[in-house]
């Protein structure tokens, strides 16, 4: 008798971990059911729309590194090329200024500084050259201090009412689906490629590689699929909004 016990209880226990798992496996469904659905359907406001999306620096300019050695370039890379594979799978026409490690300024024998003045020239010219309807420059920052944390947008001073209202829907998805920012639009910038493109164009900036905590999530490709997923949605908004009335004044 007691042996049944033993056994009942064990069996009570694979049953309970049965019933665990399973409960994870659909909620996981329901969840991938759930992106695709929201996906579908902010799909018909990207349909043909050109996306230029700009993962900055590359090459021989890493960018902000964190201290466990964490490079800028590969990070927003990496968030670019998962923001362009979600933005093709909806219709859209992307274009990467970069889709590896590259130097984009075809000067190998220049000096640093002159490669990276041709660099922006070029992805100044690759915006151009492809029609490109707005233009989302992916960046990470970093600060001296590791206390400053959080996403932020940003768009040229001066920007007209299109930019502004594609900076704040990329910062409203920001904040709402990472839950890790509580920053605003911002227009203290002073960045060559938005200066000298003639379409909405911002710099996101994903995070501070400078922050213990924040560096850490963006080192994980959940996180930094994520982040692609908040830039995906705030740009299929805007392309919902971007005929309204008002915006086209």
């Amino acid at each position: 008798m007691a042996g049944f016990f033993v056994v009942w209880r064990l069996d009570r226990r694979w049953l309970a971990a049965a019933v665990i798992i399973a409960l994870a496996l659909a909620g996981w469904r329901w969840q991938a059911a759930r992106a695709a659905a929201e996906q579908a359907a902010l799909a018909s406001f990207l349909t043909g729309r050109v996306v230029v999306v700009d993962p900055g620096h590359g090459g021989p300019d890493p960018g902000a590194s964190s201290p466990s050695g964490l490079l800028e370039k590969d990070v927003v890379l990496d968030v670019a090329l998962e923001l362009a594979r979600l933005l093709s799978a909806a219709g859209a026409q992307v274009y990467l200024t970069r889709d590896a490690d590259v130097d984009l300024s075809g000067m190998p024998g220049a000096s640093l500084r002159e490669r990276w003045r041709a660099a922006h020239r070029r992805r100044v010219e690759i915006a151009r050259e492809r029609g490109a309807e707005i233009v989302v420059s992916i960046h990470a920052n970093a600060v001296p201090s590791s206390r400053w944390y959080g996403a932020q947008v940003f768009h040229r001073p001066g920007a007209d009412e299109r930019t502004r209202s594609l900076a704040a829907y990329l910062q409203r998805e920001l904040r709402h689906i990472t839950a890790g920012t509580d920053r605003e639009v911002s227009d203290h910038v002073d960045h060559y490629l938005l200066n000298n493109v003639e379409v909405p164009a911002v710099t996101v900036e994903i995070g501070f590689l400078s922050h213990p905590r924040e560096a850490e999530l963006l080192g994980r490709a959940d996180y930094r699929r994520k982040l692609a997923w908040a830039l995906f949605v705030g740009i299929a908004h805007y392309f919902a909004e971007a005929d309204r009335p008002e915006l086209t004044r």
